[in-house]
């Protein structure tokens, strides 16, 4: 992105990583598809229900309008709120980045960017993406021993408890993040620094624009600390629960995705199996070796599903459900980006002239 924020990213980078996880996301479903077609799944299409498919779209942008809405709630509770217009488009845009870098990298830093563009000040921006990730990872570690709870007897005995410690474990980090932060500034300063000149960010951050965030590092990590301290105080305590309940809403949504297009394949099976394996998935998808986990989650969901549902249609549940939880997103983030692309070059022609 172009433009006067120290998160500027080349637009060309953006490109090739959107053809990269296309390119394998389209390869891995064909080659799926290849080897579970067979008759009966041209039966299963004649005969499935369209109304259940209809059903998971709307639960997808549900999960959006939750997810935009921790935006909503976070920025008002540090009076620089936003509308939720502009929330789904921190998210939206977030989220494209998010699925065209390596374990997510470039979410959370085109959420900084996207935020300082509605006149949050760095400090802010970064402030409110860091405790929605730091409560979202708390949240996923809720839901995991919610689920190791309700279906102990489809979690096969070990796995369960290794994945929930594993989920603990980052909630934790981004806590102790948090709190070092607040209490030691100076240090955090010094850290950031660092992150700033290595090789990934030399990559992503032109030199000009890396520079000039390093000038101001210092204050503005003192505004953070400040800002973090303010956000989780007790006066925002209410609205750090909100933020927690819509997350739940975001992530109840996103899950029933699945289910709905298996019911409208017709598929009438384990549920409690079904769910464990989809967070089981959802716990790998942030440590894939590819971006957004392209390719290698159409392969893993692949596995996940074998045994639990019929080989034919397999093929057509991974498309179905890749499609809706992934790639629309990631056609509504990039079309968030191409906006705000479209808007910096006519800023910088009028500058020019």
């Amino acid at each position: 992105m172009h433009g006067d924020s120290g998160n500027q990213i080349d637009r060309n980078r953006a490109k090739k990583g959107l053809a990269f996880v296309l390119f394998l996301g389209i390869a891995a479903i064909a080659g799926i598809m290849y080897f579970t077609y067979d008759t009966d799944t041209l039966d299963a299409l004649k005969r499935m229900n369209a109304a259940y498919l209809a059903a998971a779209m709307p639960a997808v942008f549900l999960s959006w309008f939750f997810s935009a809405a921790a935006f909503y709630i976070l920025t008002k509770a540090i009076e620089r709120p936003i509308s939720m217009v502009a929330s789904g488009k921190v998210y939206l845009g977030g989220s494209f980045f998010g699925f065209i870098t390596p374990f997510g990298s470039g979410l959370m830093p085109t959420q900084v960017y996207l935020l300082s563009k509605e006149e949050l000040s760095p400090g802010q921006a970064i402030a409110v993406t860091g405790a929605r990730a730091m409560i979202s990872s708390w949240l996923f570690a809720f839901l995991g021993l919610v689920i190791l709870i309700a279906f102990r007897s489809s979690v096969p005995e070990g796995i369960g408890t290794n994945i929930l410690i594993g989920v603990v474990a980052v909630a934790i980090i981004w806590s102790l993040l948090a709190l070092y932060f607040i209490k030691r500034p100076a240090d955090a300063t010094h850290v950031v620094c660092r992150a700033f000149n290595t090789r990934f960010m030399r990559l992503w951050l032109k030199a000009d624009r890396r520079e000039s965030f390093e000038n101001k590092i210092d204050d503005e990590i003192n505004r953070l600390s400040a800002n973090l301290k303010d956000l989780f105080s007790p006066k925002n305590y209410f609205a750090l629960g909100l933020v927690f309940l819509v997350q739940v809403g975001a992530w109840f949504a996103l899950f029933s995705v699945l289910p709905l297009v298996l019911l409208g394949f017709g598929w009438e099976g384990n549920f409690s199996t079904l769910i464990f394996r989809m967070f089981l998935l959802f716990c790998l998808v942030p440590v894939s070796p590819t971006p957004g986990g392209s390719g290698a989650v159409e392969v893993g969901f692949t596995m996940l599903l074998f045994g639990v549902v019929p080989a034919h249609l397999i093929g057509l549940v991974v498309l179905v459900w890749r499609a809706l939880t992934y790639y629309l997103t990631l056609i509504a983030g990039s079309l968030v980006v191409a906006k705000s692309f479209s808007r910096v070059s006519a800023t910088e022609r009028a500058d020019a002239g």
